[in-house]
């Protein structure tokens, strides 16, 4: 009984923390998507959580790895092309995870009395609960964008067509409203003046997406050659068949992932229900007769 109130209290904070995540944290004032890079030692006054995590900047910055910062900040970046985690950094998240555990550690030591098993995992659950919720979004923007790179290449090609240049059919096409058009139009923002396909790929690069990759190298070759109507197109085939793919992939995995979900939420409690309503009353009545 007393481990099934250390459950019930587990999964009370949990909701509490996915709400603060969802609809609290990331409520922050939105700026250009540039600033998701921003070092956290500036002199930009932080309010709210961000800034209560502020003490934490320099510690984060002196240990953490960079691959690590890197990775995140990767995450940070599509999470906030989704409209998740407007105005945080690598560094800011990392704070963030300290914090979580620290008090999912104190507040398990209070509420379970020192019980190191309850307290171990509500510090486990406050530690990747973050990255479930950042990892989450990013995914999904990725996705989508993916989805929609094929037709935003093909609409460039057929703007190039009409003797339009690569440059400029690409911010001709970028003015759509759809996610591809808006990476695209702070592609073209950031570049002020610079070469444009070369922006690209810079940005593809801080972005850490493999295809963004692959497409601004290539763009870059097709940009120098002849012919860059019909490369453009087999360009938008390429990026289509690939995630193709990939959607095929995902679909052959989906099974063998749903084996330990079903096993915890649908089969283990079904057997337990069974056991309770037919092993109960002949245990009683077995037990109670002998007594």
């Amino acid at each position: 009984m007393t481990g099934f109130i250390y459950l019930v209290g587990i999964a009370v904070t949990l909701f509490i923390v996915y709400t603060m995540v969802e609809f609290v944290w990331q409520r922050a004032p939105q700026g250009h998507l540039a600033d998701a890079f921003a070092p956290a030692g500036t002199d930009q006054k932080l309010s709210g959580l961000r800034g209560a995590l502020s003490p934490l900047d320099k510690p984060v910055e002196k240990f953490a790895s960079p691959g690590m910062l890197r990775k995140i900040s990767a995450n940070l970046y599509w999470a906030q092309m989704g409209g998740k985690w407007i105005s945080w950094n690598a560094v800011q998240y990392i704070g963030l995870q300290i914090a979580a555990v620290t008090a999912a550690l104190v507040g398990g030591s209070i509420l379970t009395r020192g019980d190191m098993v309850f307290t171990g995992i509500a510090a486990l659950l406050a530690f990747n609960f973050p990255g479930i919720s950042l990892n989450g979004a990013a995914r999904r923007t990725r996705r989508n964008l993916l989805s929609q790179l094929p037709e935003f290449i093909q609409l460039v090609s057929a703007q190039m067509a009409a003797n339009v240049s690569m440059d400029q059919a690409i911010r001709r096409v970028s003015k759509a409203p759809s996610l591809v058009g808006q990476w695209m139009r702070n592609v073209i923002q950031q570049s002020q003046g610079r070469d444009l396909i070369e922006q690209i790929q810079r940005e593809a690069h801080e972005s850490l997406m493999p295809e963004l990759i692959g497409m601004g190298v290539q763009l870059s070759f097709i940009k120098r050659g002849t012919a860059q109507q019909e490369l453009m197109g087999q360009l938008a085939i390429s990026i289509a068949s690939e995630y193709i793919g990939q959607a095929e992939q995902r679909a052959e995995k989906l099974g063998s992932e749903l084996v330990v979900p079903m096993v915890v939420f649908y089969f283990i409690p079904f057997l337990a229900t069974i056991m309770v309503v037919i092993g109960y009353p002949v245990v009683v009545g077995l037990f109670g007769g002998l007594g």
